[in-house]
């Protein structure tokens, strides 16, 4: 039988050269790091930052910087005494500043919907917006309780579109619809006995409260008033920080209503914000051991887990809230060196830039500033860009 010849089949060579192969695995290679250099930057910097700095000066002679607050078209605060008594310097952007000299001797500033209310121990004026800066108008007296500074800086006067709270040292609070008339709300000893600081009482929390004179930390939300108040009766009213506080809430200023204590054992809170449907807390469980908690209610809290919970050697002091954000504010806990952070959601959190440091600060509409005593008369006001920082 023959053998037939085994079939050869054969190949076509290639059109394309060496190379030219070499050069398209060299084009795929360069696309494949541009690709990955890409995702690199957009996972780890924003896109867009949420907000703009710059370096700016504040008033310059005397200031108060506890009165900084943020104001219906921009920021205000108090000086101190001068030549011409004391002064309101108001400023829309942080930039410019102008002036009024003020009746009296006002410490503090109290926001009350579009107007400010400048007020000292005894009582204070209302102050209203014109068309060019601010116009002084009727005069307040209050109960003879009242102090208008505290140790945190924080106001003792609250007020929302209905009227204002007032709180003393002495463990009352006070409500008002106008100030033509007070009517005590709470009394001593119902959120606290209001004892001289300096009177030895027991504590569950560490650090120990501070011996500067204070009153609750109380905001107003758009149900009314919240407040956090220590669970320990023994505490006296409105010592700093709050130890295992509470929250009380009230819809009208004159009845309260107690949750529980949602911060757990050994909690404590220097200062808390409301925006937008969220609180937000700040403070600890230790020396630098520091905790922001947030919450929709007032009444189930949860720790800011993406930023906070991964710090140690920090102690947070300050938060405010506005329109245009959040800022929390700190120190470094071994050379109190200032941190902060700040927020378009309460819930993911930019660190200051370096060289923006505070101890102060106001949110307003579309701007933030942050000041600091040391570093005084330099501010720094951030422009709010839309932008959603590193989230």
């Amino acid at each position: 039988m023959a053998v037939l010849p085994e079939a050869v089949v054969e190949i076509a060579p290639s059109e394309r050269s060496p190379l030219v192969s070499r050069q398209w695995i060299f084009a795929a290679a360069v696309l494949g790091l541009i690709i990955g250099l890409i995702v690199i930057i957009a996972i780890t910097r924003p896109a867009n930052p949420a907000l703009q700095w710059e370096r700016q000066m504040g008033p310059t002679g005397p200031v108060n910087l506890d009165s900084l607050l943020a104001t219906s078209d921009g920021f205000a605060l108090l000086s101190g005494v001068t030549a011409d008594g004391v002064l309101l310097w108001s400023s829309r952007d942080g930039a410019s500043w102008d002036h009024l000299p003020l009746q009296g001797s006002p410490s503090q500033l109290a926001a009350m919907g579009s107007r400010l209310l400048a007020y000292e121990v005894e009582g204070g004026r209302i102050l209203t917006p014109a068309a060019e800066g601010w116009v002084e108008g009727y005069q307040l007296d209050f109960p003879d309780e009242i102090r208008s500074r505290q140790g945190s800086g924080r106001p003792s006067l609250v007020a929302d579109g209905d009227g204002f709270v007032v709180t003393s040292i002495l463990g009352d609070v006070w409500w008002s619809a106008d100030g033509s008339e007070f009517d005590i709300a709470v009394a001593d000893p119902e959120w606290g006995p209001g004892q001289a600081v300096e009177v030895p009482f027991d504590s569950g929390c560490r650090p120990p409260t501070r011996t500067s004179p204070d009153v609750p930390p109380i905001v107003t939300t758009d149900a009314g008033f919240a407040a956090l108040i220590s669970s320990n009766p023994a505490e006296p009213f409105g010592i700093w920080p709050v130890c295992e506080p509470q929250l009380l809430f009230s819809a009208d200023g004159r009845s309260w209503t107690r949750s529980g204590t949602p911060l757990g054992d050994g909690a404590y809170v220097y200062n808390m914000a409301w925006r937008d449907q969220r609180f937000t807390a700040v403070g600890g469980t230790g020396i630098g051991r520091p905790v922001a908690w947030t919450s929709t209610d007032g009444r189930v809290w949860d720790p800011i887990d993406n930023t906070f919970a991964l710090l140690s050697g920090v102690d947070l002091y300050t938060v405010q809230a506005g329109p245009a954000g959040w800022v929390i504010l700190g120190e470094e806990s071994e050379d109190s060196s200032p941190v902060g952070w700040t927020s378009t959601d309460g819930l993911c959190w930019t660190a200051l830039p370096a060289e923006v440091v505070g101890s102060g600060a106001a949110v307003s509409e579309e701007m933030v500033m942050v000041v600091d005593r040391i570093t005084y008369p330099e501010t720094w006001v951030a422009t709010a860009t839309g932008g959603t920082g590193t989230c």
